[in-house]
């Protein structure tokens, strides 16, 4: 019997912005949106800073990930984010959609807290 050779370490190649994102977070465990940029971002993106923001704001709101504010070491700043995974839901990067978010990896779906959509603005 022939037997196929096929691809023996995982995969490194993503599609869009937020499955590179999932994917390095998944890695990482925990960053900051900045470090998040730096990695994943190549320039070609469209307002990358705010469409993770959003993203990671609403895998916060289902419990997959978890915010926290530390000092950047600036006099005058409010401090920066750190986002960590709390929840690790497989290779596929979870899809915002309007009023839940879906994880592709077990095919299910987490509704948005009560009073929140996909649509709600939260740039903290």
């Amino acid at each position: 019997m022939l037997k196929i050779k096929g691809q023996s370490a995982p995969r490194t190649m993503t599609g869009g912005l937020r499955a590179k994102a999932w994917w390095v977070l998944r890695k990482n465990r925990s960053m900051t949106l900045a470090e998040l940029q730096l990695t994943v971002c190549d320039g070609s993106e469209k307002n990358a800073e705010g469409n993770l923001r959003r993203w990671l704001n609403k895998l916060i709101a289902v419990g997959f990930l978890i915010r926290k504010r530390e000092s950047d070491g600036k006099l005058t700043s409010n401090g920066i984010y750190r986002y960590t995974l709390v929840k690790d839901l497989g290779s596929k990067a979870p899809v915002v959609r309007a009023k839940e978010v879906f994880d592709p990896n077990k095919r299910e779906s987490y509704p948005f807290p009560q009073g929140q959509d996909a649509r709600s603005n939260e740039d903290d």
